[in-house]
């Protein structure tokens, strides 16, 4: 038995988590201290964040030798792995698992959130508040310890032994006993897209988290318009990495799956396109702050929507609520109670701050003229989110129903049987009312321009 290298695995997610916690508090401290003290709270910050990214890598590593060294004792590497299974597919075994996924967007955000530390001095407190605070919600998905007296379990570890996993009469004869080989990756992943698909999808999730964490910090501080700048480049690259990581993961489903088309629907495509939809809709109207310095309330409530979308899509695929109308959600690990207080938390935050700073953000008096790129922009945006809300309402019935049930009541909402007709009859017809939209706003100028012109 390997015991060492889980043993430790566990100690750098533990390390993980409570470095994340110190992170956020100490920035905290630094982002309200005085000139004397500042420097201290942000040097013992950054140590925190560099022992928390170091931490990170530890529980990569040791996951990484467990998956191939083949030892089967552990309920991951004997879930996801096989002695047969070629090499290269060996690393999509990392994140087959939710435990994995979770790991991979962790270690994203902290890539992301040490290169931050390095460029962005002025902004670093209040940012890296945000980031200390997502890593240590996305930590304890992983935790996997329960909490003495209240008996209550936060995370799903990936380190688990098999025999603690499955209740199975062989471990009560052998305690001790492994398999000779595991149940192998599941073939539909066996595809070289897989390999690549799922860190371009994470990444593309970690870098929504930029903009968002500008704009909490523009909100805090005061700093209603500045957080623009440095975020839309990140935006930028949001966009673009996360765009590329959907048409990998569509790639893969017309190949392997068998759809029969590039998009065939599916619920879980679409909680990561209505995201990307926003994202698109928020460059657009930053774009249009930057040049004319309208459209800044736009700007913050689309930033807060992308993020919470992505918080909110992550729920969808893994609480197991799509289990009966998509076919490649995760099933639920007993997470679905921590993934909504992770959605409910930022949300509820994020509409408390923008709610007290409303009437502080400076807004234009002059509305937009038809005659301005502007207002051509700022339709096209409208008309992405509206593209995102017609997907997102059919897409989240199983919530309603849920819900409904929660309540007491029963409910016999379905999604629509023929997504591929339901979804493609509205969605091209905006597609066209995009394409026409981006056409005509190219003959205008910025700003007001006559008539006559």
């Amino acid at each position: 038995m390997h015991y060492f290298i889980g043993d430790l695995g566990h100690l750098f997610v533990i390390a993980s988590f409570v470095t994340s916690l110190i992170s956020a508090f100490a920035y905290w401290k630094a982002n309200s201290a005085g000139v004397e003290t500042k420097e201290q709270w942000l040097g013992n910050a950054r140590v925190a964040f560099y022992v928390h990214s170091i931490a990170v890598v530890g529980v990569i590593v040791s996951l990484f030798v467990i998956i191939y060294q083949h030892y089967f004792e552990y309920h991951y590497a004997y879930s996801h792995s096989s002695l047969h299974l070629p090499g290269e597919y060996m690393i999509s075994c990392f994140w087959e698992g939710q435990e994995g996924s979770f790991l991979l967007w962790i270690f994203w955000q902290a890539v992301i959130g040490l290169f931050l530390i390095r460029t962005q001095r002025n902004w670093e407190a209040p940012v890296m508040v945000v980031f200390g605070l997502v890593q240590a919600f996305l930590a304890s998905m992983i935790l996997g310890v329960v909490i003495p007296f209240l008996n209550i379990k936060l995370g799903s570890s990936p380190f688990i032994l098999l025999r603690d996993a499955i209740d199975d009469p062989i471990f009560s004869l052998q305690p001790d006993f492994i398999p000779k080989d595991g149940s192998g990756l599941n073939p539909l992943l066996q595809n070289y897209w897989m390999v690549i698909h799922p860190p371009t999808l994470f990444l593309g999730f970690a870098l929504t988290l930029v903009p968002f964490a500008f704009c909490m910090a523009g909100l805090w501080q005061k700093k209603y318009s500045e957080w623009i700048k440095p975020a839309l480049p990140w935006a930028l690259v949001a966009g673009a990495v996360l765009g590329l990581g959907i048409l990998m993961g569509g790639y893969w489903a017309y190949e392997t799956l068998n759809f029969g088309g590039y998009w065939n629907w599916d619920p879980v495509e679409n909680a990561v396109y209505v995201p990307w939809l926003v994202l698109i809709a928020s460059i657009h109207t930053m774009i249009i702050y930057k040049n004319s310095e309208t459209a800044l309330k736009s700007s913050i409530i689309l930033n807060i929507a992308v993020f919470v979308l992505i918080l909110y899509s992550t729920f969808l695929t893994r609480s197991g609520i799509l289990g009966d109308a998509s076919v490649h959600s995760f099933t639920d690990l007993g997470l679905s109670g921590q993934l909504l207080i992770y959605l409910l938390f930022f949300t509820v935050v994020a509409i408390i701050l923008a709610t007290i700073r409303w009437k502080e953000i400076p807004s234009s008096d002059k509305e937009a003229s038809i005659y301005s790129k502007e207002f051509w922009i700022f339709l096209g945006a409208t008309t992405l989110c509206l593209m995102g809300f017609q997907v997102l309402l059919p897409t989240s019935i199983p919530v309603y129903n849920s819900l409904i049930e929660v309540f007491g009541g029963e409910s016999n909402l379905a999604p629509p049987a023929d997504q591929i007709g339901f979804y493609s009859k509205f969605q091209l017809w905006f597609g066209v009312l995009v394409a026409l939209i981006s056409g005509t706003g190219q003959f205008f100028w910025w700003k007001r321009m006559e008539k006559k012109s």
